[in-house]
């Protein structure tokens, strides 16, 4: 790797604790490190590079390539201004100018958001605004709804824990679980919707099975491993292209909602600022 290390900067070393410089100073800007042309590295450039206890090997490594990575930036930096077209440079101080309003702007704006913005969303609103949009909340993999029970086969009467899981007796299976199960895992709120691809994650020996075995509204399954049973329950599913369940899409529709609310405000800040203006005169059309 092509190192700088005849650029034009001095860098001297004593070490005492993270201090290694004590190079001239700049009576403004403090001590300097290095330089390239006529921009400059100053010490106080290099107070944040330290986190927590080095020792003086890990800080100079550090300290070098912080360095040469500055050096072989402003390198670069002085290279491509130098050979810039006037035409080309005009161009790209429009856009930094542009770039900088447009930063003042939207902070500005950001801040009055987060004051004054109505960000409440009531249940209505989540409903009304799914069911006048249902068809862009098409699913692109099936969704489930499952409960899940995983223990040591020898730890409990599995026919009466079986009967409880398919009853959906979740009182008296979370009783059992966690007086006589210590190693049992489990997944009992069926109200939740889950990815295919997450309850594989969650279940890894699901995929020991045909995925259509899952396919099927209150469908009970049982699988077994060298130590563990496990007990899978699909209350309901849905399938690709399907319109995703209203419960699964409610947090996407909250941001929708609020990006919309947010949209509304700024055109209305918008609107009210133009209007201040020509009343206050401080904007006129000539």
């Amino acid at each position: 790797m092509f190192r700088f290390r005849y650029i034009v900067f001095v860098f001297f070393i004593s070490i005492y604790s993270c201090d290694y410089f004590n190079l001239k100073s700049d009576v403004d800007k403090g001590e300097i490190v290095a330089s390239v042309g006529s921009s400059f590295l100053y010490k106080k450039d290099l107070s944040t590079l330290y986190e927590g206890e080095l020792s003086t090997e890990d800080s100079l490594v550090i300290t070098n390539n912080f360095i040469e990575n500055w050096a072989q930036k402003q390198i670069i930096l002085q290279k491509a201004t130098f050979n810039l077209s006037d035409e080309k440079e005009i161009e790209l101080k429009k856009m930094l100018e542009n770039y900088r309003e447009d930063l003042y702007i939207n902070s500005y704006k950001d801040a009055l958001v987060a004051q004054n913005s109505d960000t409440i969303i009531h249940k209505e609103e989540i409903r009304n605004f799914y069911i006048a949009n249902q068809n862009i909340f098409r699913l692109k993999e099936e969704v489930f709804q499952y409960k899940y029970l995983n223990f040591v086969s020898e730890s409990v009467d599995k026919k009466k824990f079986k009967k409880l899981f398919i009853q959906h007796n979740t009182v008296e299976i979370d009783s059992i679980v966690l007086n006589d199960l210590k190693y049992a895992v489990s997944h009992l709120n069926d109200s939740i919707w889950v990815t295919y691809k997450d309850l594989t994650k969650s279940i890894p020996i699901i995929k020991s099975i045909d995925k259509k075995n899952l396919l099927l509204k209150n469908h009970f399954i049982e699988l077994k491993d060298s130590i563990n049973i496990h007990f899978i329950s699909i209350k309901d599913f849905k399938l690709v292209n399907e319109i995703a369940p209203l419960e699964y899409v409610i947090p996407v529709i909250k941001q929708m909602i609020l990006h919309k609310k947010k949209l509304k405000y700024i055109n209305e800040l918008d609107n009210k600022l133009i209007e201040e203006a020509i009343q206050n005169k401080t904007y006129k059309r000539y």
